[in-house]
């Protein structure tokens, strides 16, 4: 695993821009259909494209972003909120230059965060955004309001979900809770995991089916990443899989989930 190196204050700087980083959420109604999985490859193929980058693991008192990239963080968003490190203190530096915030793992504090100590969250990601060009929050599976927080401050919200019929309806449920919440931001839809480009259509035709005419709302297809034996290699590597296996079929379609959503971005990449 790699060894964490802390921000130094002088690397949280201004781009120079007009604009403010674009702010992704990646939620999922159900655990295990790779959220995390995705929130981390899409954050390293930003990085590796010249966009300033960074992941913050939403999933308190449980984050695993770490894992996938390979990091042991000294100091997470726990330390942050106990005032025993400054914002700049526990951003570190990962895969790609990909810069890591970790909500921390087997905190019962964190976990049961009240409204008060998820608004300071709230108000340091906000802090990141004139610093930054992507800044991707890595939610909790499932409704609660630390998830709902977290997407009401984001520009773009990617919902995960697999062709499992239990995942779907779990996804439709996150889709509901935000729209019903008063979410109108573009909420973008990805499926992991899918056997054909086929499964991934119906099931995209399903939940943009019930979106509208339940709740009104218009789900953008974001794309599918296919069943890779690459992405499970990649996580018992302690890497991305985009880094691990840059030719494998995963990576060629995180790639297009990339390009879907680099157009929204406000800033220009930096250039070597």
């Amino acid at each position: 695993m790699q060894e964490p190196r802390g921000m130094d204050q002088n690397e949280i700087r201004d781009t120079g821009k007009d604009g403010l980083a674009t702010v992704f959420s990646v939620c999922s109604g159900k655990g295990g259909v790779g959220k995390t999985s995705i929130s981390v490859n899409l954050a390293t193929e930003f990085s590796r494209r010249g966009y300033r980058t960074i992941v913050v693991d939403a999933d308190l008192g449980l984050s695993n972003t770490h894992i996938l990239a390979g990091l042991r963080p000294e100091k997470t968003l726990s330390d942050y909120l106990e005032k025993r490190a400054s914002l700049a203190e526990i951003v570190i530096d990962g895969p790609a230059d990909v810069k890591f915030i970790s909500g921390g793992s087997g905190v019962r504090e964190m976990a049961d965060l009240d409204a008060s100590g998820r608004q300071r969250i709230l108000d340091a990601i906000q802090s990141l955004r004139p610093h930054c060009d992507v800044v991707i929050i890595d939610t909790a599976a499932g409704i609660s309001r630390s998830v709902t927080d977290f997407v009401s401050i984001s520009d773009h919200t990617i919902v995960v979900t697999t062709s499992n019929f239990a995942a779907i309806a779990d996804a439709y449920g996150i889709i509901k809770v935000v729209v019903q919440d008063g979410y109108d931001k573009p909420l973008h839809l990805a499926i992991n995991r899918v056997r054909s480009p086929e499964e991934g259509e119906q099931v995209y035709k399903k939940l943009k089916g019930c979106s509208e005419r339940f709740l009104s709302f218009d789900l953008n297809w974001l794309g599918l990443l296919p069943e890779d034996n690459s992405v499970e290699g990649a996580v018992l590597k302690r890497q991305p899989f985009c880094e691990a296996f840059p030719t494998s079929v995963a990576t060629r379609y995180l790639k297009k989930l990339a390009t879907a959503l680099e157009r929204y971005l406000t800033s220009v990449p930096l250039t070597s």
